[in-house]
């Protein structure tokens, strides 16, 4: 073999190389980019077990599906007769019940539910609600912390802790804000009481082809977010900053479901389509466990055309 031959094998197997390393290169690239996509911070199962570790004190209950369990400070309030106000609860089944078949999941499993934590941060005291009341200049919708968000009633506490039994996926919207495509990576969003939202954040969600809203009232008042800080400051919405102000994104959707906000019992519960989704006529926090039909419908709303 000559070395003009010699010299031609030598550069073929470098062009080789390279090409395979490129190849290579791109593939890692584009994996790295959707681990990128679907990289969140929140952490359900973190998140529930460390707002639930001191719930250790069962409370009766007058149902038979789950057990209700309080920290020893509220269950001693509880055992006084004293009014607890918005306390964290612990939900979960009792041990003769099994999950039905047909509730559990959601018949698509590429659906996410999107934890609301400015929403939690806004319920807090002092916070959005205590300028609301006239207590407080507004200082309290300015640079109000989210850092500690808490499983309430006003975060819809119950629900998150059922979907996440039942097996359900979860994001929080701060991560939604960090990264609104990440939303296009699912087929079916599910809000919880996602109250106050960016407008990043509201036009990720709003847009989606499939959105259902678990409880009314989503997507209501506007706020900016500082992610260094991790405060949160109200913008537009809840009559603000003039009293005539309603739905800060004049979202129709939401304007159309706000009322059912204040039915708390879902009696006459049931799903309303609208274009690119559908909403719940009612409040479910308080009921959602004892009301598996809701969770049955909900699971099949999540499969899309």
């Amino acid at each position: 073999m000559n070395n003009k031959m010699i010299i031609g094998l030598i550069i073929a197997l470098i062009i080789i190389l390279s090409l395979f390393s490129l190849l290579f290169f791109y593939s890692d690239s584009k994996n790295s980019a959707i681990n990128d996509v679907h990289e969140t911070q929140f952490n359900v199962d973190e998140y529930i077990q460390s707002q639930l570790i001191d719930h250790n004190f069962k409370i009766p209950n007058l149902g038979t599906v789950y057990d209700r369990y309080l920290t020893e400070e509220y269950y001693n309030l509880y055992l006084q007769g004293d009014t607890l106000d918005d306390p964290i609860i612990k939900y979960q089944f009792t041990t003769d019940v099994n999950i039905d078949q047909n509730v559990s999941g959601p018949a698509n499993p590429n659906t996410i539910v999107i934890y609301p934590t400015f929403t939690s941060a806004a319920y807090s005291e002092p916070g959005f609600y205590t300028f609301f009341a006239g207590a407080c200049d507004e200082s309290c919708i300015t640079d109000l912390s989210f850092a500690n968000p808490e499983l309430k009633y006003t975060s819809s506490g119950m629900g998150t802790q059922l979907l996440h039994t039942l097996g359900y996926n979860f994001v929080s919207d701060v991560d939604v804000d960090l990264n609104p495509e990440l939303l296009k990576n699912y087929d079916t969003l599910i809000l919880l009481h996602n109250e106050y939202v960016t407008k990043k954040m509201f036009d990720a969600i709003s847009t989606h082809p499939n959105i259902i809203f678990l409880y009314p009232n989503a997507l209501y008042a506007e706020i900016e977010v500082n992610h260094d800080d991790q405060t949160m400051t109200l913008i537009r919405g809840h009559n603000y900053p003039q009293p005539e102000i309603k739905n800060g994104f004049d979202y129709s959707i939401e304007e159309e479901f706000h009322k059912y906000e204040y039915d708390a019992e879902c009696l006459d519960w049931k799903f309303s389509k609208f274009e690119n989704g559908y909403a719940l006529n009612c409040y479910p926090d308080a009921v959602i466990w004892d009301n598996p039909e809701i969770l049955g419908q909900l699971k099949y709303l999540t499969l899309v055309d």
